[in-house]
């Protein structure tokens, strides 16, 4: 039966109180009721824990404490989780009607992969959203030579997947991709031709830098021995922005820090 398939869904948040109540509840809107729903939060102190609390009979476990990041606090959430399939909805996202979940689950059931996905869409500053996310046969080649192309917030894993691994807690934004990158590069994924979840401009992925993104991308490939490609030109285009840098630095001396500040502004460090 359709309602046989247990799907875990986690939050994971720190000092999240402008958004968290949005994500807590488009999930506990859903009509599809097998929802097993954790929030792991890292010691928030801004006004998060009272908001958690206030649903806390609804959701099937959460719990505040210090962690070592993000992916720390998302394999947290793995290891109690007891569903079928794991989504991570953090707290600058949310689902995008009560009905998603439902509509997701036939493509779930019978799924011969570990890795289905669907669209997210980004709402900027704006006012303006954009669709996110493409059919898999697409973005393949892309996804495993260069880049990230699969929207995390719109990822269903199933449990399987975090049987022999889980999150390398090293990267600070790309673990994602790194983990699924050791399944995807011999295995395909499902594409599911919905939207699955929406999120605002400034989550941590839109604050971290292109430097940051180019290196754990290539972190990745280099662990799962991927070489089709060389760095990209955006690699070359920020090692000369930090030569020339350095370079004036050497040429004038010591730079005080608000300098320095502007120059990594500069390069986008």
């Amino acid at each position: 039966m359709l309602q046989d398939l247990k799907l875990s869904i986690i939050t994971v948040v720190r000092n999240g109180a402008n958004s968290i109540e949005g994500t807590i509840k488009s999930i506990l809107a859903q009509t599809y009721k097998n929802i097993e729903y954790i929030i792991i939060d890292g010691k928030s102190t801004d006004g998060t824990l009272a908001i958690i609390e206030q649903y806390q009979h609804q959701l099937a476990y959460w719990v505040s404490e210090p962690d070592r990041g993000i992916y720390d606090a998302m394999n947290k959430g793995i290891r109690v989780a007891t569903g079928d399939w794991l989504l991570f909805i953090n707290s600058d996202d949310f689902l995008t009607e009560n009905t998603i979940i439902q509509q997701v689950v036939p493509y779930l059931i019978n799924c011969e992969s570990e890795v289905a996905y669907g669209k997210v869409e980004f709402i900027y500053s704006s006012g303006k959203e954009v669709s996110y996310g493409l059919d898999w046969k697409i973005i393949k080649d892309k996804f495993i030579n260069i880049s990230m192309r699969i929207p995390h917030q719109a990822t269903f894993h199933s449990k399987a997947l975090f049987i022999k691994e889980q999150y390398d807690i090293s990267y600070k934004v790309l673990g994602d991709y790194d983990l699924l990158l050791g399944y995807l590069k011999t295995q395909d994924a499902i594409f599911i031709p919905l939207t699955i979840a929406k999120m605002y401009e400034g989550g941590i992925s839109n604050q971290i830098s292109k430097y940051t993104l180019l290196k754990e991308t290539r972190k990745a490939q280099i662990k799962h021995k991927i070489y089709k490609y060389i760095p990209s030109i955006e690699w070359f285009a920020y090692g000369a922005k930090l030569i020339l840098v350095n370079a004036v630095i050497r040429i004038f001396g010591t730079v005080g820090k608000d300098k320095i500040k502007y120059i990594k502004k500069y390069i986008s460090f």
